[in-house]
């Protein structure tokens, strides 16, 4: 009996405990202390402060602040902090993207107003007049091997930089499968030079490449007294680093001692460029981290406006053979306004991000550039090197006499990754290049047969011969060619 009660006493004790838990909403015999509960409220404040600190770090580094805390930072801290923790690279190449993106056309629309909507309308008037043109010449374009699996990666409503990023990714996919090196024309500067030499087009004189630092150290110093002490536009280059923010470009300047230029080459030497700007980046390091590292000096082009002012340079984007846009970059010249754009019809225009892109005619750089005569050169020696390459889409910079003859005008560099602002003109000029392969395979399904560039060898090595551009594509055109080359060139062909 007194078991029995001791039971029953024990089982009435469990049964209150079970009844006063559910009225306050806990499980029986887990109740917290409040000692515990302070301490889950503290656990979890220091870690939704931590994550804040965390994100705020990450943007101060994406944005490569100087300093951080009193701790000095710069881009190439920022690089390799952001090889650890990932999100600075996340936060610049996603606000990069977002800049081009068919989502920023739309707010560009919406908050510029009738300015704005009358901007993107022109630029629309401007893809139609050019429509015909481009699918005409990319149904017909010899087109290089190494682009053939793009037609299958692109799709409807692709954007520029994603363009871009699809033809990175294949040609990673191309050298791990064929070995096939075609990048290595942009990423490259030497290779890129050999190309441009190769077939002929003008371009500033090279007087050595070397592939290691100690001959450079002697040999490169010799040169620079014999050949640029006069001369205020020679420039030593890093071929493996094609990034400008990596100062991979150095003016060779009188004051400063040789021994600068040579530390300079040493610590770029091992350098491999990381792009955490775009969303190309992650494919293109793969390809450049195989560069080997090489430097060259090369002389400076004379047709600034003196011969201490930087030259203006004109960048050419060239979709399927046609030359869509000149963006006007550099170069010390009398205009107000930067970074106009030269389209086909002859006009001019300027926007900025302030005004939601609502574009201002240029009549200054008009009147400089094309009122003279210097856009029949540009256009054509643009749309040549995309013939003589054979890619798709390219953009070619070049270099103009801006107190000289247009026809001297000089190829500087090429580019397959361009970041420069095309305002309205991204969305459209992207449409037509992923339209070119949709008018390709449309035309082949048909059963019509597509070109194909005969060409069994990766870009930077084609070599058409040094004649290719002023004789088979300039045809010895005395408007389009300088004295030099007409007399080099032509002196049988005319």
């Amino acid at each position: 009996r007194p078991f029995m009660m001791k039971k029953r006493r024990a089982n009435e004790d469990i049964k209150a405990r079970r009844n006063g838990a559910a009225a306050k909403g806990t499980s029986p015999g887990l109740n917290p202390t409040p000692g515990l509960m302070v301490t889950r409220r503290s656990v979890a404040l220091i870690s939704l402060v931590t994550l804040g600190l965390f994100v705020l770090f990450s943007i101060r580094v994406a944005l490569e602040a100087k300093t951080i805390l009193g701790v000095p930072l710069g881009h190439e801290r920022a690089v390799e902090i952001n090889k650890w923790i990932h999100l600075p690279g996340m936060i610049r190449r996603g606000s990069n993207w977002v800049g081009q993106s068919n989502t920023m056309v739309w707010n560009m629309r919406f908050f510029g107003g009738r300015k704005s909507e009358a901007s993107y309308q022109r630029a629309q008037a401007y893809y139609e007049s050019m429509k015909t043109r481009v699918l005409k010449s990319a149904v017909g374009w010899e087109l290089h091997r190494a682009l053939g699996p793009m037609e299958k990666e692109v799709y409807d409503g692709i954007t520029f930089y994603d363009m871009v990023a699809t033809r990175a990714k294949v040609f990673l996919a191309n050298l791990k499968a064929h070995h096939w090196t075609d990048f290595r024309v942009e990423k490259d500067k030497c290779a890129m030079y050999q190309f441009v030499h190769a077939n002929g087009f003008p371009h500033c004189p090279i007087f050595k490449e070397w592939d290691n630092v100690q001959d450079f150290a002697v040999e490169g110093g010799k040169i620079r007294r014999e050949n640029c002490m006069g001369s205020k536009n020679c420039f030593v280059k890093m071929c493996h680093i094609t990034m400008g923010h990596l100062n991979s470009a150095k003016r060779i300047k009188e004051a400063l001692p040789w021994s600068d230029y040579i530390e300079w080459a040493e610590h770029l030497w091992h350098k491999r460029p990381i792009d955490w700007d775009r969303t190309w980046g992650p494919y293109f390091d793969q390809l450049t981290s195989t560069l080997k590292p090489r430097v060259m000096i090369q002389d400076g082009f004379k047709g600034g406006r003196s011969l201490h002012d930087a030259p203006i340079e004109l960048k050419v984007e060239v979709v399927w053979g046609v030359a869509y846009l000149a963006y006007i970059t550099v170069g010390a010249h009398e205009c107000d306004l930067e970074s106009s754009i030269i389209l086909r019809d002859g006009s001019v225009l300027n926007y900025q991000f302030k005004n939601f892109l609502a574009e201002d005619e240029d009549q200054c750089s008009k009147k400089l550039l094309v009122d003279r005569g210097f856009m029949d050169v540009v256009w054509h020696m643009a749309e040549s090197f995309a013939a003589a390459l054979a890619f798709d889409s390219i953009r070619v910079d070049i270099f103009v006499p801006i107190n000289g003859d247009p026809r001297d005008a000089v190829v500087n560099e090429i580019s397959l990754s361009s970041g420069a602002g095309y305002a309205w003109h991204w969305k459209f000029f992207s449409k037509l290049w992923r339209e070119g392969y949709k008018a390709r395979q449309i035309h082949r399904q048909s059963g019509i047969e597509i070109p194909v560039a005969p060409i069994d060898t990766s870009a930077e090595n084609i070599d058409r011969g040094r004649a290719y551009y002023p004789v088979t594509l300039s045809h010895c055109n005395k408007t389009l060619l300088s004295d030099s080359q007409l007399e080099e060139f032509c002196q049988t062909n005319t």
